[in-house]
């Protein structure tokens, strides 16, 4: 194999490796409820349903547990 051939074959294998420790890495733990400073109805208009963790119907990308779409937490981020 010529040199420049090698290096794209290394380049992929590398990257193959990397996505199979990718794929293998343990999940985030999410923060409690207690830790977010979670609560169950909105802060003035900012409320679960229009943040950017929200995840329908009732979950939240970083906080665990179930979660109102009308809740409030100090991860709030608002949607574009």
């Amino acid at each position: 194999m010529d040199r420049p051939r090698r290096r794209v074959v290394g380049a992929m294998l590398a990257a193959a490796v990397a996505l199979c420790a990718a794929a293998r890495a343990p999940a985030q733990k999410k923060m409690t409820k207690r830790e977010a400073e979670y609560q169950d109805h909105p802060k003035d208009i900012q409320m679960c349903s229009t943040c950017t963790l929200f995840v329908r119907p009732n979950a939240c990308k970083v906080v665990e547990g179930a979660i109102s779409p009308d809740g409030w937490c100090k991860l709030f981020d608002m949607a574009d």
